[in-house]
This record gives structure tokens, sequence and C-alpha cells, in this order.
């Protein structure tokens, strides 16, 4: 027979948590759990079901956490695609910008050559006058 201190320093848990597997398997555990001055005993087939409880709950844990990290590394290849994505988006962009800059460039120098053909059409036109 052990008391629950020591079932819990055998299985790695906390009183707390011996104490909420008893509870939690009293009818289990019904025939393996006796009291004498406030102190619960346990005895070995006891401590053997509150140990397959604490397994199974451990495992269950150890899957959520697998599917966490699941989760966490299909989101991050999603952000990393989504960064791919943005990054060659602005590639685009900053090509359109530079051929929009040339097309004003040209336009520019298009108003210039018009002006200079405007004056020049406008002299002849005064002097014809």
């Amino acid at each position: 027979m052990y008391r629950v201190i020591e079932v819990a320093r055998m299985l790695g848990v906390s009183k707390v948590t011996i104490y909420k597997k008893v509870n939690k398997n009293k009818k289990l555990l019904k025939n393996h759990i006796h009291t004498r001055s406030n102190i619960t005993y346990i005895d070995d087939v006891g401590v053997q079901i509150i140990k397959e409880t604490i397994e199974i709950s451990s495992s269950g844990l150890q899957n959520d956490n697998n599917d966490i990290s699941e989760i966490k590394n299909e989101v991050l290849e999603d952000l990393t695609r989504a960064i791919e994505i943005l990054n060659h988006q602005i590639h685009v962009k900053k090509e359109q910008i530079n051929i929009k800059d040339e097309i004003i460039e040209n336009y520019k120098t298009l108003i210039k050559s018009n002006r200079g053909k405007l004056q020049y059409l406008e002299n002849k036109l005064n002097e014809v006058n």
C-alpha cells in the first residue's frame, strides 16, 4: 500500500493529479483505495490503474502536440508561399513603374518637340501675315 504522495512521486505527477484520477475512476479503484486517519492509501493494482489512465492522457496530449506541430508547419508553409507571391508581385510592379517612367519621359520629349514645331509654325504664320 502506498500513500498518495508516494504514488505521485512514482508516476512523476502531482498529488492533485492522483486525487483527480482517483475521483474520476472511483468505480475502477473502489476496492484498491483505503483511507485511515485521513490518509489515502492505494494498493499495487490501484497504482497500475492510475498509471494507465495517466499514460492514456499523456498519449492524447502527444497526439494533440503532433497535430499542433503539423498545423504550425502548414501555416508556416502557407505564409512562406504568400511571401514569395508578394515578392514576385513587388518585382512585377517595379518593372511596370520603370516602363511607366520611360513612357512619361518619351511624352515629355514629344511635347518639347511639338512646342518647338508649334513655335516655328506660329512664326511662319506671323511672317506671312
